[in-house]
């Protein structure tokens, strides 16, 4: 077996990726929605037959998917019933009584995924610390449950209060369900997240709960779905805090599976920057139905603790990643008051933009770029998706009539549109958190990101842009170089101090006792690392930075580190750092990973060809760079651009799974590694654009 393979399902193509002794090969296939897994089937089979291998020769499978996500956002959840500790009924319906929308006076809270009369109470308590106060009782557990079940549940989640310091009771509690009632899956909430705040903690395991039937039945299915194909290896899931897990952890965990397909983008984006010793990054995945940003500082990418879905809190690791509803198949409409809009309602895989055939009859961004030549008539797009500029032309005038524009115009003003949505979102990611994009590379994939690179690099005044060498297929690289990975997690406020080593190095002791154990389990002939993070805050402060901290056992020397990077970190993220403030721990993490990538994960995803011919464009096309006329553009193919060659725009580079637009003014260098293209412009000291100067198309 000497083929690893990765999958990513995304709104409008599946993506794959195969890794053989020969290099990277990838491919494209049509979603299929709702049920996935059609595509992947699809996927293999077209991979399989590229490479010449079968099912037989696979070594490694790792998946991304959207099942979670898309679950969570149509609102197809199971019916859960709650059991709590007396008194804390109604967390989930008082929440943190923040209110997203300060001025809006017809603001409706979304309403608690659990309604009240499946929240029911029993007798127990343990306190801050663990200490038992109440036991729970049997015969009122399941008095209590049987009424969750006649009313309608079809799972039970168990949250108690302070279940975070001593899971035992939840534990308890949850065997007696099972017992009684073997047919329920049964979700307890230290379980899920052992961390403290229960409105978060609660919220979440309720998530867990509502999704955990449909991922269970999906992963179900598709590992019975590739074991009968001949795969014999068990399939790995991404999952959002930037790597892969076992299919059955990720079962229990659906919510650890909501940004699983973005996630291995920003990994296989992390690897590149790491190959051409680039640290800092912002990342910009667009595909067929949003757009995906992520910050990467100092290599690494940003983490979050928490993050709202749909409206509900999630606790848990996960990468920093802004989405927004914007890509090739966003659709463009005009709001009541004759505003154009585009997004984020899309066209998805199937009918899709008008411009594929399927049936689509509204105006996309996909249309738009058919329109104006930037995506060439008959171009076929992944696997047998060939474009059809009249059914775009004819979607494009629904919007140009209205608003009095040429179909041209209307086309400009649908790109201008979803560029400055993007350019929006990417300021809210970096500049409105004290960030200069300028200081970073935009990394630009997906199968839309390089149509839109260097417009949105222009909109913040960055002057790099790098095109990895398969963007239409980054997510699906990304699988194929990222870890199999876990986190363990132990609340504890203690102050950073010497005098607390003993139980700071016990509760470390605790965690990475159990993370090695997590390595065993996992029965894999690879190396293994773990790290340390801590959320650390000045003492009495809600809210906390996480922050990575030396290896357990410490000395009072690594008490001075911790309190040094945490200052640093405040610092860097508020604009102070107060040098006489006790400091305390609020969440102890050990991060195991196994390197499951093999050698091959080094290795550049693409060899371009070398030598010093000179360019020849394939052919040319009528692209109108400006809504007045259209121009005659040469069109370049991929693999045809040796490794140093620079071309400059304007010009078309065309490849089986992305479009390169390279505008007047542009310039684009092939890397030395052949893996990647550079674009770049000019800006004054500054640091705005210089105006480009008329140019011809032409090579260097």
């Amino acid at each position: 077996m000497t083929v690893r393979i990765g999958i990513d399902i995304g709104g409008t193509f599946t993506d794959v990726v195969a890794h053989t002794e020969h290099g990277f090969v990838s491919t494209k296939v049509p979603s299929t929605y709702p049920d996935p897994a059609p595509a992947v089937a699809a996927a293999l089979d077209a991979i399989l037959d590229r490479i010449g291998r079968t099912p037989a020769d696979i070594a490694a499978l790792a998946h991304g998917t959207t099942v979670a996500t898309n679950a969570a956002i149509e609102r197809t959840f199971a019916t859960v019933g709650m059991l709590t500790t007396r008194g804390f009924r109604d967390v989930l319906a008082i929440g943190r009584q923040i209110r997203p929308e300060l001025y809006n006076l017809h603001y409706q809270p979304t309403p608690p995924l659990v309604p009240r009369r499946l929240r029911r109470e029993v007798d127990e308590r343990v306190d801050y610390r663990g200490a038992v106060l109440v036991e729970p009782q049997r015969d009122q557990v399941l008095e209590q449950a049987r009424a969750l079940l006649d009313d309608g549940a079809e799972t039970i989640c168990v949250c108690f209060l302070n279940s975070y310091a001593d899971p035992t009771h939840e534990d308890l509690v949850a065997d007696w369900l099972r017992a009684a009632f073997p047919a329920v899956p049964v979700w307890t909430s230290a379980r899920v997240v052992s961390e403290f705040r229960e409105y978060e903690r609660f919220s979440t395991t309720v998530l867990n709960a509502a999704l955990g039937p449909v991922m269970t039945h999906y992963l179900a299915r598709f590992a019975r779905q590739t074991a009968d194909t001949g795969v014999a290896p068990q399939p790995t899931l991404m999952h959002s805090a930037g790597g892969v897990s076992r299919l059955e952890e990720a079962a229990q965990r659906p919510t650890s599976t909501l940004l699983s397909g973005p996630a291995a983008g920003v990994l296989g984006a992390v690897r590149i920057g790491q190959q051409l010793g680039e640290r800092n990054l912002l990342t910009f995945d667009m595909g067929g139905t949003s757009t995906d940003l992520s910050v990467v500082r100092d290599g690494e990418a940003e983490m979050l603790r928490l993050r709202t879905v749909e409206g509900y809190p999630v606790l848990g690791s996960t990468l920093a990643i802004s989405t927004i509803g914007a890509g090739g198949g966003s659709i463009a409409w005009t709001d009541s008051g004759g505003r154009l809009r585009v997004g984020p309602r899309s066209a998805g895989a199937r009918p899709g933009p008008a411009a594929y055939g399927h049936g689509g009859t509204e105006p996309t961004v996909t249309d738009a770029h058919v329109v104006i030549g930037t995506l060439p008539a008959s171009l076929e797009l992944g696997h047998s998706v060939v474009l059809d500029r009249d059914a775009a032309v004819l979607a494009m005038e629904k919007i140009a009539q209205p608003l009095g524009l040429t179909m041209v115009e209307a086309a400009h003003a649908v790109l201008d549109v979803v560029n400055t949505n993007m350019a929006l979102a990417a300021r809210q990611a970096t500049v409105a958190r004290g960030i200069d994009p300028r200081d970073h590379l935009l990394v630009a994939f997906g199968g839309a990101g390089p149509l839109h690179a260097v417009d949105l690099a222009r909109q913040l005044s960055m002057d790099r842009v790098l095109i990895p060498a398969t963007p239409g297929t980054m997510c699906a690289l990304g699988l194929l170089v990222s870890d199999l990975r876990t986190e363990f997690t132990r609340t504890r406020l203690i102050d950073v101090h010497s005098e607390n080593l003993p139980e700071i190095n016990e509760i470390w002791a605790e965690l990475r006792t159990r993370a090695q154990a997590w390595i065993q389990e996992q029965d894999r002939e690879a190396s293994s690392e773990v790290s340390h993070r801590a959320d650390v805050r000045y003492r009495g402060q809600d809210h906390s930075l996480t922050v990575a901290v030396p290896t357990a056992p410490w000395t009072p020397a690594q008490i001075e580190e911790v309190l040094t990077v945490f200052r640093r970190a405040h610092l860097e993220r508020n604009g102070y750092a107060a040098e006489d403030e006790d400091i305390e721990i609020e969440n102890f993490r050990v991060i195991p990973s196994i390197h499951v990538g093999g050698e091959a994960a080094d290795e550049p995803g693409i060899v371009a060809t070398s030598g010093a011919r000179p360019l020849a464009a394939a052919k040319t096309t009528p692209i109108w760079w400006t809504r007045d006329s259209a121009a005659a553009t040469p069109v370049f193919d991929r693999a045809e651009l040796p490794v140093g060659s620079e071309l400059m725009g304007p010009a078309l580079v065309l490849q089986e799974d992305t479009t390169l637009v390279v505008p007047p003014g542009a310039s684009v260098t092939v890397q030395p590694d052949g893996s990647l293209v550079c674009l770049s412009w000019a800006l004054d000291e500054a640091g705005a654009l210089v105006p480009a100067e008329d140019t011809t198309a032409g090579t260097r």
